[in-house]
């Protein structure tokens, strides 16, 4: 209701709901409104029970009926749990269901004595009686929705009807359909009864809703005349406050650039700088020389465009050279610019914190520049090392053995010497380094009349993913060159670079030689090459797979190239 939301926020709400709103809205409120009745029938009809229940035992004894009778007591914990959740507000929004679930719980109860019960004892006249009471009851206590009602109330005349056919109880005909007839028509009564007060409580609903949304509503309509009215007498005295209380130095100005509210921090500056004290009236440019022309003329545009305008001033103010970012927010009156507010606020500081920054990354980008170069330098002296060293033996198996260890250093150097010339120290572009690499290799076994077809396109990678890709393009190339065509043969290798996805890449190097020998397996290779490739392409979390058909085409594919 709207009361409940007027509490909770403190103002009035008027709400326009569908049918299907009011008809929830009303169950809530015929079962919110209904529960103290439902205590008080409750427990009138408990207390009864149980005072009739102790009577009877007192005067009448141990006679049939009163047995009888005392088996009618399985209604008693139902009546007494439906009690104790009324009084239990967490409960409060499951009372509907609660509900329902006892009232099954009865259809069971109702089933029970009836099986149990012998049709021949004097006491079993009680069984219809008692039914009739728990039907009638459940309209009377429980305010829950019609639909359920009626469920509910055909469950309970099914649980009696399988009752007396199970207790053989329709053999006596009279009494039976007799029995019958009055308990259909207690149920009859009931439906009466629950339609009354459901009818009852939705006009009383209706007109109470109607009722509130119209007090509110007029609630609603005198508090926004009066907010108006406070907001009208107060809001000049709560801007200047506000802005007085505001760090920033701030300042308003009519269509003829004249002041017409500055703040108290800037009021304080412009006294300590020697010009007068009360500026409010005078021209801003008379007033502050030291904002510049571009500003005023910013200003001005402001009048004309109702943009707010963002700039920036420096001048000297006490030994220091000052920054202010100025901003130009204009004020409407009547879809009209009437006034321009300017906030100037100090970012001195700032920028010397963003200087600091720019002279930290420089410095940064020139130590990595430095880091990648010495490293390329350093792996040249490895490389020059294994020159010498190999120029001191002429076995050819070492010579194989320096060349190759030659061309993996090689590869890694080349990493960084394109990190060295890039702008990006964290990664590079995958095409350039393989046309670097490819160039150093061909150069190498300049002796082959081997052509290289390289198709690349622009991919960047991280130094993890370009290093490994490096070392398995030169594993897989001198294999080419090696093997794929011997006594000089000529042929051409091929190397496709392509975008795999949006992270990945696919790099294919492929040739037109010999092609693989017959029951090749390369996860069983035991070769260092073959180890390097296993090695790397694991790393990468990549697949390697070869084919053999007119030459030989190893296909790598890596899922992530910024690992």
């Amino acid at each position: 209701m709207t009361t409940d939301l007027m509490k909770e926020t403190g103002k009035p709400s008027i709400q326009h709901h569908t049918r299907q709103d009011l008809d929830k809205e009303f169950r809530e409120y015929y079962l919110s409104s209904s529960i103290p009745s439902m205590k008080v029938g409750l427990s009138v009809t408990l207390s009864l029970f149980i005072a009739y229940s102790i009577f009877n035992r007192m005067v009448l004894g141990h006679v049939p009926e009163q047995e009888y009778f005392l088996k009618f007591g399985l209604i008693a914990p139902i009546l007494l749990i439906s009690l104790i959740v009324l009084y239990i507000k967490p409960l409060a929004r499951h009372l509907t269901l609660i509900f329902i679930l006892l009232n099954l719980i009865s259809c069971l109860a109702i089933y029970y004595v009836g099986v149990t019960s012998d049709i021949t004892s004097r006491g079993y006249s009680y069984f219809y009686a008692w039914v009739m009471l728990v039907m009638i009851g459940m309209h009377t206590f429980y305010r829950i929705r019609f639909r359920d009602l009626i469920i509910l109330n055909a469950l309970q005349l099914l649980a009696y009807m399988l009752a007396t056919l199970f207790n053989h109880s329709y053999t006596l005909t009279f009494g039976y359909f007799n029995n019958l007839f009055f308990v259909v028509s207690m149920t009859t009564l009931g439906f009466f009864i629950s339609y009354i007060f459901q009818s009852l409580n939705w006009k009383n609903f209706l007109h109470q809703k109607a009722l509130s949304e119209n007090y509110h509503r007029l609630i609603l309509e005198i508090r926004d005349r009066k907010e108006a009215e406070e907001e009208v007498l107060h809001s000049e005295r709560q801007y200047h406050e506000a802005l007085d209380c505001f760090p920033d130095w701030v300042i308003t100005v009519d269509r003829k650039m004249n002041l017409i509210m500055v703040n108290s921090p800037l009021k304080q500056v412009a006294s300590d700088a020697g010009f007068t004290a009360e500026l409010t009236g005078y021209n801003i440019v008379d007033s502050f020389p030291f904002i510049e022309k571009a500003e005023i003329d910013d200003v001005k545009a402001v009048f004309e465009t109702g943009i707010i305008s963002i700039g920036e001033i420096s001048f000297d103010y006490e030994g220091q050279h000052v920054f202010v970012e100025t901003r130009k927010i204009p004020v409407f009156r009547n879809n009209i610019v009437e006034q321009v507010m300017v906030v100037m606020r100090d970012r001195s500081k700032e920028k010397e914190i963003e200087a600091l920054k720019i002279k930290n990354a420089e410095t940064k980008e020139v130590m990595l520049k430095e880091i990648h170069h010495r490293v390329k330098n350093n792996l040249a002296i490895v490389i020059s090392l294994l020159v010498m060293q190999g120029k001191k033996n002429p076995d050819p198996d070492f010579q194989k053995l320096i060349k190759d260890i030659e061309l993996r250093i090689r590869s890694m150097a080349l990493i960084h010497e394109h990190l060295y010339r890039s702008e990006n120290f964290d990664k590079i572009l995958l095409s350039n380094y393989l046309n670097s690499l490819v160039t150093i290799i061909s150069g190498t076994f300049s002796g082959h009349q081997i052509n290289i077809e390289p198709d690349l396109d622009d991919i960047m990678a991280s130094i993890g993913t370009a290093l490994p890709i490096g070392l398995i393009t030169n594993e897989l190339l001198t294999n080419s060159y090696k093997y794929a065509f011997p006594e000089k043969r000529e042929g051409t290798i091929r190397l496709k670079l392509e975008r795999f996805f949006a992270t990945g890449f696919n790099l294919t190097i492929s040739d037109d030689g010999i092609g693989l020998p017959e029951g090749f397996d390369f996860q069983k290779q035991d070769s260092l090459g073959m180890f390097i490739i296993r090695l790397l392409v694991e790393q990468l979390d990549g697949t390697l797979n070869f084919t053999s058909k007119g030459g030989v085409s190893a296909s790598i594919i890596v899922p992530n190239c910024n690992l």
